[in-house]
């Protein structure tokens, strides 16, 4: 009973790293004060509400990344793909804002806003089920990479607006030595028109 408490407990860690985003971004968090500020027109660029405009075929898709990454985990499989697909739900929107002074937020109606510096630097972040972890947030490439970690994993969330200015391919990674293999999806999201 505790190994299977160890597992749905690792389970959930990781999920909370799902936001915690093609193939996913392999980087390190810049040092503090080593990562250069976006240009205000890259923040112009992906500054904006997108709505999720997925297929059925991308919603498949999630529920075999969870599938795949938690085959073979024995009496603890039900338990840990409850807790990844939980998190790893399909949020309707982001909106995509930057302060001006340096930090970006991501925000989705029900959840908490995940705010940070733009430089990379880590702050703690409690996801809608009360998870915890260390987040960052940083241009990569010219593609906004979310990045958080606990004691039990690491995950991503790469967002990378396409050429047409409109079209955000999200690429969301969840890994741990725990898992067989990491929790892995792409989801497409189109810009919604500004209103005045």
């Amino acid at each position: 009973m505790k190994m299977l408490k160890n597992w749905v407990w690792t389970a959930l860690s990781i999920a909370a790293l799902g936001c915690a985003h093609s193939t996913p971004v392999e980087t390190s968090v810049p040092a503090k004060g080593t990562a250069r500020p976006p240009s205000p027109s890259i923040e112009k660029r992906y500054a904006g509400t997108y709505v999720y405009a997925g297929s059925d075929a991308e919603r498949a898709a999630v529920q075999a990344a969870v599938d795949s990454a938690t085959d073979g985990m024995g009496i603890a499989t039900g338990f840990a793909r409850t807790a990844l697909m939980k998190r790893s739900e399909i949020r309707p929107t982001y909106t995509i804002s930057f302060d001006g002074k340096g930090d970006v937020s991501v925000e989705t109606p029900g959840y908490p806003p995940e705010f940070s510096p733009t430089s990379g630097t880590e702050v703690k972040h409690t996801n809608k089920y009360g998870d915890e972890s260390e987040n960052s947030q940083h241009f990569v490439g010219g593609a906004l990479l979310q990045q958080g970690r606990t004691d039990d994993g690491s995950g991503s969330t790469l967002f990378k607006l396409q050429h047409d200015g409109k079209t955000l391919i999200v690429t969301r990674v969840m890994k741990s030595p725990r898992l067989p293999r990491p929790v892995e999806f792409t989801l497409t999201y189109v810009r919604q028109p500004a209103t005045h």
